[in-house]
């Protein structure tokens, strides 16, 4: 008999947060923590060191404890989307730089897209096939909804290009700095 289909958890642990002054300046920044339970168990992105309670609140409502994670995907290496890493001892940290490449399966039903614009090791986790966990690849929904890339980027044009990819994949988005939201109107989700 082969093995059958894990049905899949993805939980918000803790939505992503955006500040910025009057004239656009990023004042504070701290990612969406997300986890996921397939036949694996994954955290993507862990928020700004200075959140530590707060991942650990969002874990334990979701059932779970740093010590249960076995793999951390980070999207990319800013300390915004880092800054919690050392709170999962026994997990594998993954990211464009150990090797997390285009269809990288992770675990049942969750694979790596390359995403880059914001930096060039930009990486996104597609799971079930129609929901994409961004990170600043589509920081927020209003850079889906006004199609402008992320304001700090590499290059504009794979920016676009990534946004645009993952618009045409996802039927949510969990982006980096916000509550997941549909594609294609930008409301809010719900993860299932």
């Amino acid at each position: 008999m082969g093995q059958g289909v894990i049905p899949m958890k993805i939980v918000l642990v803790k939505p992503g947060s955006l500040k910025r002054d009057e004239v656009g300046n990023i004042l504070y920044a701290s990612s969406s923590v997300t986890l996921i339970i397939s036949d694996r168990i994954l955290v993507v992105d862990t928020g700004s060191a200075d959140e530590r309670e707060r991942v650990f609140d969002g874990l334990r409502r979701a059932g779970a404890s740093p010590d249960d994670i076995e793999i951390v995907v980070n999207t990319h290496l800013h300390e915004d989307h880092t800054g919690c890493n050392d709170m999962f001892c026994n997990a594998d940290l993954l990211s464009y730089h150990t090797g997390l490449r285009e269809g990288c399966v992770l675990a049942q039903g969750v694979r790596i897209m390359e995403t880059p614009g914001h930096t060039l090791d930009s990486i996104s986790v597609l799971c079930s096939g129609d929901v994409v966990i961004a990170g600043d690849a589509l920081p927020t929904a209003d850079n889906h909804i006004k199609d402008l890339p992320p304001r700090i980027h590499v290059d504009r044009v794979l920016a676009l290009r990534s946004m645009h990819r993952i618009a045409g994949i996802a039927r949510i988005v969990v982006p980096g700095h916000g509550m997941p939201f549909s594609i294609p109107d930008g409301r809010d989700a719900e993860l299932t």
